[in-house]
């Protein structure tokens, strides 16, 4: 009796740990600058078994003609593979649709015919670069996270760093939902690599990048969380105020 009491008790605290990291939330932010203007983002994402959810502010302001093209966005995307939909939401609207994935899927195919196209076009020759990438040896603690320094780059006029975790690893749950997303949801918002080639473990993640070009301007990227939860924050959810359309324009 006392080992089945034993046994229950463990099974039930086993059940509630899984409970309690039944999802993962992150938090990246970006911004960079180049001659046509500056841009910034924040992204909140949340993973769980079978939905995916994410929501970015973003901010462009234009220089010279460009300003025409300075805006501020508020999306929101909710994936589905229990429903098999997606939900997409215009926070400056007050306005989302919801569309099957396989419609999703239809419209990506037509898209990828037409950039098919364009890619047989353009002159695929690229000059490779003889510089070999450096880790540093000392660790650093960067947005909370222990890390490494990875040189990918440096010059005079390019430099280019990442910097990666020491022991913390890219989440299950994570892992498996970004694969299954990336055939609806490709956008540079995802930032990731593979650093295997160097040594490092493939599955180290990204907590910041620094990029710099005399001509081509600087980019930041710096992950701030990626920790598992077991709530829903209500950022994520659809308003009920919101109005279902069956068009939005999203950018």
């Amino acid at each position: 009796m006392k080992n089945n009491l034993s046994l229950l008790i463990f099974s039930l605290l086993i059940s509630s740990n899984l409970f309690a990291q039944s999802g993962y939330i992150t938090e990246e932010t970006t911004k960079a600058s180049f001659k046509m203007g500056s841009m910034e983002s924040s992204v909140y994402k949340h993973f769980s078994e079978n939905t995916y959810y994410s929501k970015m502010d973003f901010s462009f302001k234009g220089k010279g003609l460009a300003r025409l093209m300075s805006r501020d966005l508020e999306n929101g995307t909710i994936i589905s593979f229990q429903d098999s939909t997606i939900i997409n939401i215009n926070h400056k609207k007050n306005r989302f649709t919801k569309k099957l994935l396989s419609q999703i899927l239809e419209e990506k195919e037509s898209e990828s015919e037409n950039e098919s196209e364009n890619e047989n076009q353009e002159d695929g020759n690229s000059e490779e670069e003889s510089f070999i990438p450096v880790i540093s040896d000392s660790l650093e603690l960067v947005n909370g996270f222990e890390s490494y320094k990875v040189t990918l780059s440096e010059g005079d006029n390019n430099n280019q760093n990442v910097w990666v975790t020491s022991t913390a690893r890219k989440s299950i749950i994570v892992k498996s939902m970004q694969s299954r997303i990336d055939e609806f949801e490709r956008n540079w918002v995802n930032f990731d690599g593979n650093f295997s080639e160097l040594g490092i473990d493939q599955d180290v993640i990204i907590v910041k990048a620094v990029f710099s070009d005399e001509e081509g301007g600087s980019f930041e990227y710096n992950l701030n969380v990626y920790a598992p939860t077991d709530s829903l924050p209500t950022m994520f959810e659809v308003p009920q105020d919101y109005k279902k359309v069956k068009k939005l324009k999203m950018f």
